[in-house]
């Protein structure tokens, strides 16, 4: 299967959150749905000092894709962020491809 859009990450301030947002204290990493006038999904990021992820994560847009094996995806990849599942059903990874930083998700939740 192809990949399939999923959402653009985009990093932002903590003040342009909200109090929807979620927080992550293993990436110590705020994360917002964002509503927009086109329907594509969209997710606000900020993130704690001292963060251990990828400064590139932190500072550059990334667009995130669904996949249907995430492993063979991963191959000989340049991985930013490990795979992990913070949620039963739902596994994802960060790669930099041609200087790109992308999400690759696996889940089968809606």
């Amino acid at each position: 299967m192809p990949l399939i859009f999923h959402n653009i990450g985009i990093p932002v301030e903590k003040s342009k959150l909200t109090a929807k947002c979620r927080y992550s204290s293993l990436f110590k990493m705020y994360s917002e749905d964002v509503e927009n006038d086109l329907d594509i999904r969209k997710e606000y990021h900020a993130f704690d000092t001292g963060g251990p992820l990828d400064t590139r994560l932190q500072n550059l847009p990334h667009i995130a894709f669904k996949t249907n094996n995430i492993e063979k995806d991963l191959l000989n990849k340049e991985i930013i962020m490990l795979l992990y599942e913070p949620f039963k059903g739902y596994c994802c990874a960060v790669i930099v491809l041609n200087g790109v930083v992308i999400e690759l998700i696996e889940t089968k939740l809606t």
